[in-house]
């Protein structure tokens, strides 16, 4: 069976305060060598500097990067982005690519414009050979041209023939996307280098006026076209904003633009400049109002990505990559280890690669190759499907072919069971009405009723929620109609909608217990002797997901008397889109194994150079994960690399020790500092692929009892067989169930809840704080009364009397005066000092225990 699953784009998965109106610095494209030679090169940074010192100094560099975020864009368009992936999603053969896919070919036309600064000319830009490996003496029209979009590729700085933006693209879709366009410029800028690049300490030292400079440039640009060739960059509709089906269509919005500076990037150092250059990235101008109207035109400039004079087509590609959707798969937190994914994607640290640092950006990920297929069609890839179900215990051979070969079978996905993620208890009863979580969410749950004829009508309902303040939302709706209620906003300058309820529901005075319950209440009195439908609808926008609303007991009163009461406790009381019927857990999102064959030919051929082995490469997709901050959910990425050869490379970070992921029949070739070069061409996910030492760049991993051998592998990896299998033996001791240990903390109180998959069941709980409180509840809340670092410890006994432990560890910070001599009530149900022996683990992880062997399950933590 050969199929694509459906993967959306994934923006912001980490919280902020609302989507940030300040260009971002992507640290996808950070290149820290170069950052240090600036700096030394600037007098920032002593040319003695020790490493530690070094390091100090390129963290306080860094400081501002942050991952590449969903820019925001209006209403109109944030609908019409829903209608679209709604009809995806209500697509029978969603998950099979349709006959003629693969002959689909999309052509985008991209606008590239050069702008230079006053004090900072292009062909006098301070630049010598040993500043940047993309030196040349000039840099013409031309150059950025035939880089961009030349079909034989373009000259490199030692006259070599390197390969153009055209031409990875074309490789990475199998000749079914082609990047066109055309560059236009050198333009000037009105202002100096520094007004438009320095840091603005007010937003998060984000560049001052970047925004500007593109619309000085763009404006700049289309001064010198004609009508008909300002229209012919103009040729997608890629959000249907007139919702009439048709995406290749004019929009009015110029479609791809990318802006090229006369300075070295801040992510590499900004060259003269230093901080004061302009961090390449990928955003908007003017989204709140749907984009910039050019002067003069009938276009505007919303999304742009912006490179540097001396860029290479990594950056160029990597940042047309966020155009297209895709997020960054590094650990975008600054200072840590990097996610386990190295340079096995253009997307991660993939952006660097080649002899030329950047020259040669290897392929993107299994998780992009799925969206773009998507997305696009074509032959991005050419995946066969493999239902868990199907794989037993009698082993099964199947032939891929290397990721960049497009005719045959070049990756395998098999779809694993998602255990359920825990969640909020019911207010009353055991099950409730969720809205569910997510980013472009259009969710409902509704129920027809007579009303009666009356003078006093009134809706209630327990609920909670929490949501992005004003660019999520929820409403009741009567017969499409919004409705004013006790809590909803009469207005939303965000969205212009109207009796909205959105924030969180704890701020609300007299909201109830840990959960901020609250009661709604609605007057239905308008609508008396009629038939209404009541529905309640949930909607979310491109970026910043919080957990979403709960409803329970809904009630209508006639006059003071109930007439109508749903507790949730039974199945079909209302018509369900979106909202799901849960009890104290939620249903799990998709998780997938992905196997790929990488090898040093075509788009990775750059691989070899930067000591990277071929072979089997089997990653993770784990949708319950909505990034790869692995420095702050270590082991759980959103997607990631399953490392072969566990045994570390000293203490390199995630570039050098992704090297030998790769299972495969033949031992690794040579590299400094590795003394672990035996090959490894067996997985089995009842092995510990945690890398404690560097957690990381570990992968927490179910246990299902799957493994995949290489049983074959050509010498240059071209093709290779691998046998997959399945050995599981049920067993109702709690050693092997799945549990998780879930914990939200609000000042010095946790709230943890605890999920089971597996075993037996009607399982005892013993909770130790490690302060030397304890509780029985499944779901306790603890206040501690001191900061500092505790490890707590979950037993369980089953009926049987058989004990498992499951440990995490949790952080309180400094209390203040309040938080110490106020209320020190400890726990619901607390009691009894244990004296426990503490093994110390790293937050947020759930463990299962098989003979004697320990594994971490994959259960969510996102509450």
């Amino acid at each position: 069976m050969f199929s694509v699953i459906l993967i959306l784009p994934i923006g912001s998965g980490f919280v902020l305060a609302q989507p940030v109106s300040h260009t971002p610095a992507d640290i996808g494209v950070v290149n820290e060598e170069r950052i240090i030679y600036w700096m030394k090169k600037n007098g920032h940074l002593s040319e003695n500097a020790t490493s530690e010192e070094t390091k100090q100094a390129l963290a306080r560099y860094t400081s501002k990067a942050q991952p590449y975020f969903p820019h925001q864009i209006t209403k109109e368009a944030a609908n019409a982005e829903r209608r679209r992936l709604n009809r995806l999603t209500e697509n029978k053969h969603l998950h099979k690519a349709p006959a003629d896919s693969s002959d689909s070919v999309k052509t985008v036309k991209v606008l590239a414009v050069l702008i230079d600064f006053p004090d900072l000319p292009h062909n006098n830009n301070r630049l010598s050979s040993r500043d940047t490996r993309m030196y040349y003496s000039s840099y013409p029209k031309s150059h950025y041209q035939n880089m961009l979009f030349s079909t034989t590729g373009y000259s490199g700085p030692q006259s070599q023939t390197l390969r153009s933006v055209h031409q990875y693209y074309d490789d990475v879709s199998g000749n079914s996307f082609k990047f066109t366009g055309d560059a236009k410029g050198w333009f000037r800028a009105e202002q100096n280098a520094q007004y438009y690049g320095r840091n603005d300490s007010s937003r998060n030292n984000a560049d001052n006026a970047a925004t500007e400079l593109v619309k000085e440039a763009v404006s700049d640009a289309v001064a010198t076209m004609s009508q008909d060739e300002l229209n012919s960059f103009d040729i997608e509709d890629p959000r249907d904003l007139d919702n009439d089906g048709n995406i290749n269509e004019s929009d009015g919005i110029i479609d791809h633009i990318m802006v090229f500076h006369s300075s070295i990037g801040e992510e590499a150092g900004g060259g003269v400049l230093g901080s004061n250059a302009i961090w390449s990235h990928s955003f908007a101008v003017n989204a709140s109002s749907g984009g910039y109207t050019l002067p003069g035109t009938n276009k505007k400039v919303l999304g742009y990505t912006i490179q540097p004079i001396d860029a290479a087509i990594g950056v160029c590609a990597h940042e047309f990559g966020h155009d297209l959707g895709l997020p960054d798969e590094y650990d975008t937190q600054s200072g840590g280890d990097g996610s386990p994914v190295g340079l096995w994607s253009i997307m991660s640290a993939g952006t660097w690669v080649g002899t030329i640092p950047g020259s040669q950006p290897v392929g993107f990920s299994p998780y992009a190759r799925s969206y773009l297929q998507n997305k696009f069609n074509g032959r991005w890839v050419n995946e066969q499907d493999i239902s868990l179900s199907s794989i037993t215990n009698t082993p099964t051979d199947y032939v891929l072919a290397s990721a960049i070969d497009k005719q045959n079978i070049n990756q395998l996905a098999i779809t694993l069971d998602s255990p359920p993620i825990p969640f909020k208890q019911a207010y009353s009863g055991e099950y409730q009405y969720y809205s569910g979580q997510g980013d472009q969410l259009e969710h409902s749950m509704s129920f027809a009723r007579q009303l009666p004829v009356s003078s006093s009508i009134i809706l209630t309902m327990k609920s909670h929620w929490e949501m992005e303040n004003r660019f999520d939302y929820a409403q009741v709706l009567i017969n499409g109609v919004a409705i004013a209620g006790n809590h909803t906003n009469e207005t939303n300058s965000t969205t212009n909608d109207r009796h909205t309820i959105t924030g969180k529901s704890k701020s609300i005075v007299g909201a109830e217990g840990e959960n901020g319950w609250v009661d709604l209440e609605y007057n239905l009195t308008p609508y008396s002797g009629q038939n209404v439908t009541i529905k309640m609808v949930y909607k979310t926008d491109t970026a910043v997901t919080k957990y979403g609303i709960v409803v329970d007991d809904i009630k209508i009163h006639n006059a003071g008397s109930q007439i109508y009461h749903d507790d949730s406790e039974t199945q079909g009381r209302v018509t369900q889109a979106g909202f799901t019927r849960i009890n104290n857990s939620r249903p799990g999102k998709n998780m997938r194994y992905l196997i790929q064959l990488r090898n040093h030919q075509g788009v990775d051929d750059g691989l070899g150079g930067s000591g990277y082995d071929p072979g089997v490469v089997i990653w993770l997709e784990n949708s319950n994960q909505f990034d790869n901050r692995v420095s702050s959910h270590p082991g759980q990425s959103l997607i990631g690399v399953i490392d072969a050869d566990q045994v570390l490379i000293s203490n390199r970070n995630s570039r050098t020790q992704m090297r030998d992921a790769a299972f495969s029949l033949y031992d690794q070739t040579p590299y400094s500092g590795d003394n672990h070069l035996i090959a490894n061409a067996h997985f089995s996910d009842s092995d510990d692929y945690t890398a404690p030492e560097k957690p990381q760049q570990g992968m927490i991993l179910p246990n299902m009892g799957l493994s995949v051998s290489v049983v074959e592998q050509a010498q240059d990896s071209s093709s290779a067989r691998v046998r997959i299998n399945r050995t599981f033996e049920p067993n109702d001791d709690p050693e092997n169930a799945l549990v998780s240990i879930s914990s939200t903390i609000n000042g010095s109180t946790v709230n943890f809840t605890a999920a089971i998959s597996g075993g037996s069941g009607g399982y005892s709980y013993l909770w130790n704080f490690g302060d030397g409180n304890t509780s029985t509840e499944v779901s306790p809340q603890h206040t501690y009364t001191q900061s500092g670092n505790y490890t707590v410890i979950l037993q369980l006994t089953s009926s049987s009397g058989a004990v498992s432990s499951v440990t995490k560890r949790v952080t309180i910070g400094e209390l203040n005066h309040q938080q110490k001599d106020g209320d020190t009530n400890q726990s619901k149900n607390s009691g009894g000092n244990w004296s426990w022996v503490m093994t110390l683990m790293l937050s947020g992880f759930a463990i299962c225990r098989r003979r004697n062997k320990i594994w971490w399950s994959l259960l969510g933590s996102n509450q």
